[in-house]
């Protein structure tokens, strides 16, 4: 009897003809990369390479989208949403890598195509953990989202800057060419006292965006948190704060 010298052995090079494991996310020979762990198998690899757009004319077709998007990078696959046979003015466009994906948040929002100016996020629905929470609790809301008893989650102070502190106006997108200043403003109501709603034109015609301006700062952070992707003259709006303002 000894002890096993095998387990012991210090670690040094692989016997010949064999190769010592790769760290995670490393490459072996080859050019194959190691498995990941499934920690790491989330974030930009799960979800991160798809980017949502809206804004979209209803004209807009999956091969102009994906040809559009081919400026950020390799396009995998690109969808315009619809419902009955009518696009929702929304679509999906999915790089081969994150960064491709993030490359087109950076360069091609507010962008035009189609004669729409298109905007461009991350794709929440790809990004967000599946499954329920655990029975007797709940998942933190996200910010601007609200909590039970429908007050709104507090904002971080990186988030703070935007409708918090600018602080009252809002801006639109995604509108139908046929939203009125006032069919604006009144959807508004809804959040809060508007104090102005303006659609944006270009030689007459609507640039499919506007601003609302609202009493109060809180007014408008509501106006982000309940009115975003909701329907407005058969269009699904977007709302953010007013980065101009």
């Amino acid at each position: 009897v000894r002890e096993d010298r095998e387990a012991a052995a210090p670690r040094g090079l692989p016997a010949p003809g064999t190769r010592a494991p790769a760290p995670a996310g490393k490459f072996y020979g080859g050019g194959l990369p190691a498995p990941r762990s499934p920690a790491l198998a989330g974030g930009a690899a799960a979800g991160g390479s798809r980017v949502y757009v809206g804004n979209l004319s209803w004209h807009t077709s999956w091969q102009s989208l994906k040809d559009h998007f081919r400026q950020a990078g390799e396009v995998v696959h690109a969808d315009v949403m619809q419902h009955d046979g009518r696009s929702k003015g929304c679509g999906i466009v999915a790089f081969a890598t994150a960064q491709e994906a993030a490359n087109a948040i950076a360069t091609l929002g507010e962008t035009e195509l189609d004669g729409r100016t298109i905007f461009v996020r991350e794709d929440r629905e790809a990004a967000a953990p599946r499954g329920l929470p655990a029975p007797g609790t709940r998942a933190p809301a996200p910010a601007g989202k609200f909590y039970g008893g429908g007050l709104p989650a507090p904002r971080s102070p990186a988030l703070a800057g935007g409708a918090a502190a600018g602080g009252s106006r809002v801006y639109v997108g995604n509108l139908s060419w046929h939203t009125s200043w006032q069919s604006l403003k009144d959807h508004f109501r809804q959040a809060g006292e508007v104090v102005h709603a303006d659609v944006m034109q270009h030689d007459g015609r609507s640039k499919g965006c506007g601003i609302v301006a609202f009493a109060t700062a809180q007014e408008a952070a509501n106006a982000i948190a309940t009115l975003g992707e909701t329907e407005l003259d058969g269009r699904t709006i977007f709302v953010r704060e007013d980065r101009e303002a």
